[in-house]
């Protein structure tokens, strides 16, 4: 039975890994792709998918430890696929403003500071209805943290790819500056959360696998607020690598369905009515002065 639950939770992690590059690379189709969340891989790891879930197991790493892990790894492979396949791996969809209208992000650079290895610069742009900015920032890391969630079967985490070496979350804030002379331009700021993991070779993946965890299994989320440059104005944002990974918790019932999931129709007119065209809107295009 052991082989037989080991065997299919391989394939759970293959199907999932499939499907999200699928999701991510592939151009648009006659037929809309569903949306795939990650409760396929996360109920594989489960000890009871139909217990409550037990709160993770923290444990804060000192100033010292911190300084050294940031000082030996480079994080930037967790936020930016820099091969020429990156295209759709490098966009990230959001919630922004009072309506929660769709707002997406683009990394077209993120890089860690040759002084300072816990800042990393980053560059790109952000799509909200029609316009286009051009932003660049930093992200700062101030909280770096172990973690065991009592939730899942560790005898597995040698299994499926995994070969863990140590969990961790991550918390750090983030400025991001629109170009200032384009319309309605402002700045992004806020805290960001990132649940990832360590392989025993050394590299890191982020952890899709505990949505009790701070990032709620979306790997990394970005929460804050927009500041207009011209007024008195301030928007709520987040946005996520999977966003659906905690969506329903935002508006009720936004995607409907267990594993292979839609966008509720109520919801679609808020920006996700071309949700599956899949338009590379980051290339050649004019930015809204």
């Amino acid at each position: 039975m052991k082989k037989i639950a080991l065997g299919m939770l391989a394939v759970s992690l293959l199907w999932y890994a499939c499907a999200r590059q699928a999701k991510e690379n592939t151009k648009p189709t006659a037929v809309p792709l569903k949306l795939i969340t990650h409760k396929e891989a996360i109920d594989s790891l489960r000890r009871d998918t139909t217990a409550p879930l037990k709160a993770l197991k923290i444990q804060r790493l000192s100033d010292d430890k911190r300084a050294a892990f940031f000082s030996n790894h480079d994080l930037s492979g967790l936020f930016f696929d820099a091969t020429p396949e990156g295209g759709y791996a490098n966009r990230f969809d959001g919630f922004y403003g009072n309506d929660y209208h769709r707002i997406e992000f683009y990394f077209s650079n993120f890089k860690k500071d040759s002084l300072q290895p816990h800042v990393y610069h980053v560059s790109g742009k952000n799509r909200f209805k029609n316009n286009i900015i051009p932003f660049e920032g930093t992200l700062t890391f101030h909280n770096l943290s172990t973690f065991k969630d009592p939730n899942l079967k560790e005898e597995h985490y040698d299994e499926g790819g995994f070969d863990l070496k140590e969990a961790y979350t991550a918390e750090a804030t983030f400025e991001l500056k629109e170009e200032p002379s384009t319309k309605a331009s402002g700045l992004f700021s806020g805290k960001m959360l990132i649940d990832f993991f360590e392989k025993k070779d050394g590299n890191t993946e982020l952890w899709y696998f505990s949505p009790n965890a701070p990032a709620q299994a979306s790997g990394f989320k970005f929460e804050g607020t927009w500041r207009s440059y011209q007024q008195n104005l301030t928007k709520p944002v987040v946005w996520a690598k999977d966003l659906f990974a905690f969506a329903n918790q935002i508006l009720t019932e936004f995607s409907i369905g267990e594993r292979e999931v839609e966008i509720n129709k109520k919801y679609r007119h808020l920006g996700w009515e071309n949700y599956w065209e899949n338009d590379e809107w980051w290339y050649n295009n004019s930015v809204i002065q």
